[in-house]
């Protein structure tokens, strides 16, 4: 079995390397053919620099990017095409889940065709107030207009079964990309288990409630007006 990691990149420089590091010793230690996938989402900093130097010393790192700057839909709609292992892993950057949960999560795709951590499905999580009532009340939105009973729909750390993300085909750009995902897995009846998760707020984040909110809460009226 092959395992590809996909990771979005935007304005990372100072934990892209460190994140590397963790990761691929996890990877190491759980003995899986793997890669693993940046792509940067014409980022400001050294961010593209810096993943550069990481490929030309690992044979299982891949690098691409984009210009100008797309958004995170478009960049993950990117990953998955790039992909190529059995398993496709979404993960975040910063790891605000840690990385020792990938072992877990791998073990119950098996049961499932989805698995993903939750920052709230049951353990405490350590999150800003601001973002946990933003989260919740989207959650809530996203329940009652699309039937989607996922807790945490922004996950980041998502694990699918290739045969899922070949047969959705995703539009969206931007971080709605969460809930166009779920939607569609959801209508072709693939199985999807939430796996309650440590989680830790450590400051990186490339999401602004006030920048980002209010066109996440449009495209996903839309989205629902188009699947009525």
């Amino acid at each position: 079995m092959k395992i590809s990691i996909v990771i979005p990149i935007y304005n990372a420089q100072k934990i892209v390397l460190n994140s590397y590091k963790i990761l691929k010793k996890e990877l190491e230690d759980i003995g899986y053919d793997y890669e693993i996938l940046f792509r940067d989402d014409a980022s400001i900093d050294r961010s593209k620099d810096i993943l550069e130097e990481i490929s030309q010393q690992d044979r299982r790192v891949k690098i691409f990017s984009h210009l100008p700057n797309r958004g995170l839909g478009f960049t993950l709609r990117k990953l998955f095409d790039d992909a190529s292992g059995d398993l496709v892993v979404y993960l975040d950057i910063d790891l605000p889940f840690g990385i020792e949960i990938l072992p877990c999560l791998i073990q119950e795709i098996e049961k499932a065709d989805v698995v993903l951590a939750s920052r709230y499905a049951g353990l405490y999580s350590k999150i800003p107030l601001s973002r946990e009532i933003s989260s919740r009340l989207y959650y809530w939105i996203c329940n009652v207009i699309f039937g989607v009973n996922i807790k945490d729909l922004g996950s980041g750390l998502v694990i699918f079964k290739r045969k899922v993300l070949e047969n959705i085909s995703l539009l969206s750009s931007g971080f709605d990309i969460h809930i166009e995902l779920f939607t569609k897995i959801k209508k072709k009846g693939f199985s999807i288990k939430e796996i309650a998760s440590d989680y830790s707020y450590n400051g990186y984040s490339t999401f602004s409630i006030l920048k980002h909110g209010p066109g996440i809460f449009i495209n996903t009226l839309q989205l629902w007006l188009k699947n009525r």
